[in-house]
Parts: C-alpha cells; structure tokens; sequence
C-alpha cells in the first residue's frame, strides 16, 4: 500500500514539474517574441524600405482571392489575371466550356466553416448556401478588401518563365487578352508566382471497354448545368464522387426516365444535419484534440448519422443497393479519420429517399460498354442514353492554363509540388489549392494563401531542395490519392509556420498565463486560421459588411 502510494505521489510531482517547467519556458518565449517586437532601430539609423514585390497571381476564383488578400496583408504588389469577365471562378455560374457548375448546386459545407478571416456571411443565409450566394460572397470580399482593380480580367497568361538565380532570380510572365493572337502579347517583369486556378481544370475520364462505339452522350460532371435536356432519357451516373456523383443522381431524377448510379465500393452516406446542426458541426472545436476517446465519440456521431439518415421512412440504405463499409472496418482501421474517409464518406442529401422510390438505381463497377449501353461487372446490363462521369480531376502542367519553368524547360514535365504548395527548384513559385482535402477547400486555401505569402515575404523558409523533391516525387496524379481532412491540412501548414498544436502540458501552460485568450483558442473551429493562441487576443467579429441581395 505504502508502495503503491509512494509512486503516486511521485507520479504527481512529475506532472507538477513538467507542468511548471512548461509554465515557465512559455512565459520565457512570451517575454522574447514581446521583447522582439518592441525592439526598434535607433534614431537615425533607419533603413530605406526595400521596394515592394510585384507577385502574380494567376486566377480570380476563391484561392486566387485569398491569396492577392493575404500577399497585399505582407505589403506586397498585387497582379492579377482573371480569364473570365468576373471574378469568382466555378462558383459564378456559365454556360458553355467557361462553367464548371450545375444549377442546383449548394455547399456541402456549412457557411461558418467556408467564411473568411474577417469577413463573415450573412446571418440570414442558409448553413448551406447556393453557388448564387457564394458567387456573391466572393465578389463583395473581392471588393471590401480592395482586389478588384489589382486584376486584369478577360486576360490569359501564356506562360510563367524563371530567369536567374539568388537575388538576380525573377519571372516574366506572357499575357493577353483572351482570344487574341501571338500579336496582342505582353510581358511583365515580377518577382514571383501564385498559380490559383485550382483543381478542377483537367478532369479525370477513364476508359472502358467498347466505350468508343457507344452511341450516347459522355460528358464529365464539370460540364453539367442541369437536368432539363436529359427529361425523358436513362442517365448513368458514374461515381459517387465528393458529393457530386450523388448530387447529380439526384438532380437528375426529378425529370430523366431512369437514373443509375454506378459506384464500385460501399460509401457512407452523411446527412447535411443532425440535431438540427450541420454533421461537421459537433465535433469541430480545437478542444476535441484534448478529449480522450475523442475518435470513439466521432464513430458514435458517424454511426448516428448513417441510422438517423435511414430513419426518414425510407428503410434500411442496404436493403435498397446502397452498400456501406462494415462497422468492424473502422475498428479495424483503428478509428483514424483520414482512413475511414477513403471508404468513400460522401453529403448525399436526399439520396436514400430517391432510391427508395426508385427515381435512383444502384449499380456496381462498369465492365464494359455496348453500342447502346453499360455492362456492369455482375454481368448485368442496361440501355442508356447518357453517361456521365462523377470521376473527380487529375493534377497536370496542362491544367495550369500555361506553360511554367525555368527558360528553355517551361511546360516540359508535369509539376510535382512539395506539400501540394511549392515547387522544389523554383524558387517564389506556388500553388494555392492543388491539394484535395475532405470538408472546407476554401479554410485550407486561405491557410495555404496565408503560408506562400509568408514565404514570399522571406519570414519563412522552405527546406532543402533535395527534400522537397524526394516528397513531392510522391505526391499522386489524381486528386483523390492523397486526401486529406481540412483540419489535419491546416495544422499540417501551421505547424510549417512554426505554430504547431500544443500538447497537453503546453497547453496547460498555456491555460495558466493566458487563460482567456486560450479558452477563445479552444473554443474555436479547427479549421480557423487564427493558428495560435496569442491571435486570440481578441474576439471574432461577427459582424456582416456587406448587403446581400440573395
């Protein structure tokens, strides 16, 4: 007794001095970045300021926006180029080749997840907004922020090239105006790149068997704008996709003869709410991280969803062809979020209901195609009038929309980026958003935006050129290989900008000399871009700036 009693107490007295020893290394670090900061040079030895770099940013959608945002935040000069006559990329609505989105189309993330730093949405909107209102969002933060008059709209870039190397390196970049000749180009002169045309250039097809004596239509999901020319036809979705394959299922089926869904693994189906609060929303605050058995709370909440979404009368998801993964799976998998998402863990909405009611067919992995249809691997066949692909985008130099490299090299190979976000032998040149993550695409931009600029600043650097390549060497073609969560990609940026999640006794620490700016920390969504806790200091602001007309 006394023994057991003795290692106790000693076990308490470690915790106590590791708990001090973290109490006061914080508040050492805490008097050096205050003591840094107020340091200033002596009067009359003030430097001349050194002349503003001029960064390019290459497109005018979300992750171009961001990014201009945050570059302007580090004193740099702004040059946009926008190809389209308005900014917002696939969230503003077109027709033709120019578009990439359908007009049923909403969020599959709720709002407070998808709002900028400072600049929050409207109250009165829906969690989970239209692209009519987050087209309108991204244009009233272009103008708040003053992004409009940096950029050059209806203008393509031709090519990025590098010149030089250390402080003589620099790009020039080739323009025009979009669908002029050779004649109307010109150059500028800057010192660096941000490539922000996204993801979702260069679709991913695959082929098949007999696909090129089908008959029917094939298109991608990119080039979908609404279910009124498919009325009265058979339509095979293909793919379950990020929410898209079971978006456009279900579009479909409100005026099509017939809509199959053809998807080659179980997917678990996550309803838009529970309890009455969006599904991404119960488990999102960075205070989670510090819970044990966490992981086990998210499978209850997972398991909650998939029987609360099939309690609205529709039966049993299985029992109408809709195959989920095995629960033992995710024990298997040991609870690891990243991994349990690779088993396809997709908003489907409505899905089970239209299923239910036969409006929607589930079928299995694609064999083969006839001149007049689909056969499916379970030798099952069926006649359709149009195929279209929920098969996701690949990663290309093509997707680009331009040449880029160093002189003589430019647009020779495809660009393998190191963290998804730079390139290992080209120095001041990103990309914003080439990774692919599950949940808000546009918290990670903004964080990634926030990272470049940093790095174009010259307050971070980057690794050794050798490591860089041997990671980006890994980094897979098709976006949907090397996934990731959008909490885990923002901490993974935050910890490359020197703020990495505190552990427990830090954390502790940190809750005993700066408790209310920490439990504001706690308190917050883990996709916030306020990355440590001293950004903390004041609450968020709340309020709207902006006049909504949707």
């Amino acid at each position: 007794m006394e023994l057991a009693l003795a290692i106790v107490l000693g076990l308490v007295a470690v915790l106590v001095l590791l708990l001090a020893f973290s109490v006061v290394r914080e508040l050492y670090w805490d008097s050096r970045r205050r003591r840094a900061a107020s340091c200033g040079q002596a009067p009359g030895d003030e430097e001349q300021p050194a002349p503003r770099k001029v960064v390019a940013v290459i497109g005018g959608g979300m992750s171009g926006l961001v990014c201009s945002k945050r570059m302007l935040d580090e004193g740099m000069t702004v040059v946009g180029f926008e190809r389209a006559d308005k900014l917002g990329g696939l969230w503003v609505f077109r027709e033709g080749p120019e578009g990439k989105t359908y007009s049923s189309l909403r969020a599959n993330v709720h709002k407070e997840r998808l709002e900028m730093e400072g600049f929050p949405m409207p109250r009165s909107w829906p969690r989970y907004p239209s692209h009519w209102q987050l087209a309108e969002y991204l244009n009233a933060f272009a103008e708040h922020f003053g992004l409009v008059k940096a950029y050059k709209m209806q203008t393509e870039v031709v090519s990025c090239v590098c010149y030089g190397h250390g402080d003589e390196q620099h790009w020039i970049v080739k323009y025009r105006p979009v669908g002029e000749g050779a004649d109307a180009e010109k150059t500028m002169r800057v010192d660096a790149v941000a490539m922000c045309v996204g993801q979702t250039c260069t679709p991913f097809v695959p082929t098949y068997p007999g696909q090129d004596a089908f008959q029917g239509r094939i298109l991608h999901t990119s080039q979908y704008r609404g279910q009124a020319e498919f009325q009265g036809k058979r339509v095979l979705v293909v793919g379950a996709g990020a929410a898209s394959g079971t978006d456009v299922a279900q579009d479909l089926s409100f005026g099509a003869k017939q809509v199959f869904l053809s998807v080659r693994r179980g997917v678990i189906l996550l309803p838009r709410f529970l309890g009455g609060k969006p599904n991404g929303e119960w488990f999102e605050r960075n205070i989670w991280a510090f819970v044990p058995f966490a992981w086990m709370l998210r499978l209850v909440a997972l398991m909650t969803n998939m029987m609360t979404y099939e309690s609205f009368g529709t039966g049993s998801a299985d029992h109408h062809g809709i195959k989920g993964p095995p629960v033992v799976e995710m024990f298997r998998l040991k609870l690891d979020e990243c991994k349990i998402s690779d088993l396809t863990a997709t908003d489907c909405c409505n899905l089970t209901q239209r299923v239910a009611m036969g409006a929607v067919r589930m079928r299995g992995a694609i064999e083969s195609f006839t001149a007049t249809g689909v056969r499916f691997a379970d030798g099952t066949e069926e006649e359709v009038d149009a195929v279209i692909w929920a098969t996701g985008f690949k990663r290309d130099t093509a997707g680009l929309a331009c040449k880029v490299g160093r002189i003589g090299e430019e647009g020779a190979a495809r660009l393998k980026l190191w963290r998804a976000v730079f390139h290992p032998s080209l120095p001041n040149f990103a990309c914003c958003l080439q990774t692919h993550p599950y949940g808000s695409h546009w918290a990670v931009a903004d964080m990634e935006a926030r990272w470049i600029s940093s790095v174009f600043a010259g307050r971070i650097s980057l690794p050794a050129t050798k490591q860089m390549e041997r990671e980006a060497a890994e980094v897979a073609e098709h976006q949907s290989l090397d996934t990731c969560l959008d909490w885990k990609a923002i901490a993974a940026v935050s910890k490359q900008m020197g703020h990495p999640r505190p552990g427990i006794f830090r954390l502790l620490a940190l809750l005993a000399t700066k408790p209310v700016r920490t439990c504001r920390w706690l308190a917050t969504s883990n996709v916030s871009r306020r990355i440590s806790v001293d950004e903390c200091a004041k609450p968020f602001d709340s309020e709207c700036k902006f006049q909504t007309k949707l």
